[in-house]
């Protein structure tokens, strides 16, 4: 691991290696791939979709030391909640979900608000 990161196209090195900042070196990175106007394939398979100048692991490939795995919140008498809070446009209904959030760790938020956020922090 030479914590460095570069970017290939067809199996060729388009981009010369750029190191990791000391801030997230040791840490669990998350890749992510973010284009416009094209079509990108991802692979995930067994084995690379064509040689490359260097050994890696692919997805299929990776060890526990090279991941992390966090278990699933499972409840204790496993019964599963759902709140589906009901409200109309422009009538404070997230600040309604804004508080009952910080009130409520154990709830996740899923609306087109934290999709979105989790989207500008990727």
């Amino acid at each position: 691991n030479a914590n460095t990161v570069s970017l290939f196209v067809n199996g060729v090195r388009a981009s010369k290696p750029l190191p990791i900042p000391e801030s997230m070196k040791g840490k669990v990175l998350f890749p992510a791939v973010t284009y416009r106007n094209l079509t990108v394939q991802v692979n995930f398979g067994a084995v690379p979709l064509r040689s490359l100048p260097f050994k890696c692991h692919t997805w299929s490939q990776v060890q526990k030391v090279h991941s992390e795995v966090k278990a699933a919140f499972s409840p204790k008498d496993g019964t599963y909640e759902i709140l589906l809070p009901v409200g109309l446009p422009d009538e404070a209904t997230f600040d309604w979900v804004d508080q009952f959030l910080s009130k409520n760790k154990s709830y996740t938020e899923l609306s087109d608000r934290t999709i979105l956020d989790w989207a500008n922090k990727s």
